[in-house]
């Protein structure tokens, strides 16, 4: 097998990005048929890009931002932009080669960005100070509750919690009998959240977290009102 040029290899991860033109892509499709070095490029670039894919979620660009993208890259385009640019700089943003393996270098490092950053050194990901599993009256897990140290709250369903129309569900806690519960956030169906409290002090060990019940706009009076669906007391993490 043999190797493929940095052109080609560059080509083949732009079209596992999906931004070639369409006859670039079916080129490389028929050369896919039966050019091994040209399979196994397509194969190394869907891995490297494997946690960009998992990662990323469906947006809609607005045609506003395309009308701007477009005057932009038009005002770069006019003679009096290019008339400020030297001749070594005008050869080099001609030169596609250099762009194709530049935007791939920036795709990699994009994804080492997102997917590696919590494993830098120095940098290690928030940990929670402690973690309540809430079960409801039978002793069924409904959800988990992470709590850190700078306030904020994740909450990981576990099950389906029904709403019906007009309630809510509300997440509460309480570490003093004498302050009473405190409200954490408001969801209108079960989902992965994150709660930002502030002014509360460090979660700690036997914290109680609760899920109850409540009007769509939340408790009228601050307190739980409504049943309680699921609760659980907190335990420091081993």
């Amino acid at each position: 097998m043999s190797p493929l040029d940095a052109e080609s290899h560059a080509l083949a991860g732009e079209y596992v990005l999906g931004v070639l033109e369409a006859e670039e892509s079916r080129v490389i499709e028929r050369r896919l048929q039966d050019d091994v070095a040209m399979k196994a490029a397509v194969a190394e670039w869907r891995e490297k890009f494997a946690e960009l894919d998992a990662a990323a979620s469906v947006a809609t660009v607005s045609p506003a931002l395309w009308t701007r993208i477009e005057r932009a890259v038009a005002e770069q385009a006019s003679p009096a932009a290019a008339s400020a640019v030297d001749r070594p700089s005008i050869r080099l943003w001609d030169n596609l080669r250099f762009w194709r393996l530049s935007g791939l270098a920036s795709a990699a490092a994009c994804i080492v960005l997102a997917v590696g950053m919590a494993s830098l050194p120095g940098r290690p990901a928030p940990q929670p100070v402690v973690i309540a599993v809430l079960e409801a009256q039978d002793s069924t897990p409904g959800a988990i509750v992470e709590a850190f140290a700078d306030g904020h709250i994740r909450l990981v369903p576990l099950t389906d919690i029904p709403v019906p129309p007009g309630r809510a569900l509300q997440v509460w806690t309480l570490w003093d009998r004498d302050r009473g519960p405190v409200p954490l956030g408001l969801l209108g169906s079960a989902h992965r959240a994150v709660l930002n409290v502030d002014g509360q002090p460090v979660p700690r060990p036997q914290q109680l977290y609760e899920i109850t019940l409540e009007p769509e706009t939340g408790s009228p009076t601050g307190r739980p009102t409504g049943p309680v669906l699921y609760k659980g007391f907190a335990a420091a993490p081993r």
